[in-house]
């Protein structure tokens, strides 16, 4: 039976949400569309704005890599986290919640691998241009948004299922998790982060309203301290096809790119790759070698056709 203060909590929680389905009447509420937080995440949503100072520190006429790793490392915006720090085995349970990826690079922290050889010039970029370089750190750095997306999504379901009892708060909680999908995927006001570089290719911003809609519905559900499988699958999809998405775009700008922006290229889908290849070693995992086959090596337009001829029919769930 539940306590009068947990019944308390519950009506309450249940009437914030009611209000955020219509419109943010908190001052600390997020949202967009049909969807609107129930739990303060204002400073996750603050990541969006690391992964734009990075950016910032690469453009214009001098990059300054010096501190774009400085930024990558330690952060800023988003207290005491950075992107460094997720990518390198985010609280060691990286393996858990990207399975696929782990088992196909043979570590959780090929992420870490992958943006730190993009940012200081080692490795696969070695003898990189600089553009090549921030290419892949700027697809890179939105594929690790999705796959933080994933991490919340298994925390939010492990702190629903798997803990006794189950932790529903909205300080850290099963809702504060699946919030948080949200404050990453959606960054600052829409932008820097995976929702506006979905919003800017064919078939992306149908992606983003089925992920608003699957996080309004879950929520539903949470508030009555429920989980949603249904809802959650939904999120995951949504989140699957979102990385099949910018993979796809990015390959097929090898159909009209010059021949010397071709390794720009295939810097960027290799980027995208991160997050793509959880949802193909998961799904199609015969197909993982076509893919590293186009975004390895010299870059090859036939190799981008083939990669993207193999995305196409794979289921996203």
């Amino acid at each position: 039976m539940r306590s009068v203060g947990t019944t308390l909590t519950a009506a309450l929680f249940t009437s914030i949400v009611l209000l955020s389905t219509v419109f943010a009447k908190e001052p600390w509420q997020l949202g967009h569309g049909p969807f609107a937080t129930a739990a303060d995440v204002r400073e996750h949503n603050l990541f969006g704005q690391d992964l734009a100072d990075i950016r910032a520190a690469l453009s214009g006429p001098k990059a300054d890599w010096p501190a774009a790793l400085a930024l990558y490392t330690y952060g800023k915006n988003f207290k005491a986290h950075s992107v460094g720090r997720f990518a390198d085995d985010y609280n060691g349970r990286l393996s858990t919640y990207l399975p696929a990826a782990t088992k196909h690079f043979g570590s959780p922290s090929y992420q870490n691998a992958f943006l730190f050889s993009a940012l200081a010039g080692t490795g696969r970029f070695a003898r990189a241009s600089e553009l090549e370089r921030s290419a892949a750190l700027d697809a890179g750095m939105t594929a690790l948004v999705l796959n933080w997306g994933r991490y919340e999504l298994g925390e939010s379901e492990r702190k629903a299922n798997k803990m006794t009892p189950p932790n529903w708060a909205l300080t850290n909680g099963s809702p504060k998790n699946w919030n948080e999908i949200f404050a990453f995927h959606y960054g600052p006001e829409g932008r820097h982060a995976a929702f506006e570089a979905l919003e800017k290719i064919e078939g992306g911003s149908a992606i983003n309203n089925r992920l608003l809609a699957a996080l309004d519905e879950g929520q539903r559900d949470l508030v009555a301290q429920k989980w949603s499988p249904a809802a959650a699958r939904k999120v995951s999809a949504s989140l699957n096809a979102a990385s099949l998405a910018l993979l796809r775009d990015a390959l097929a700008r090898g159909d009209s790119a010059p021949d010397d922006q071709l390794a720009v290229t295939q810097a960027r889908a290799a980027g995208y790759w991160l997050a793509a290849s959880e949802t193909i070693g998961a799904l199609a995992p015969d197909k993982l070698k076509t893919v590293e086959t186009a975004i390895s090596g010299k870059p090859d337009r036939a190799a981008f056709k083939a990669a993207s001829a193999a995305l196409e029919g794979i289921p996203q769930d």
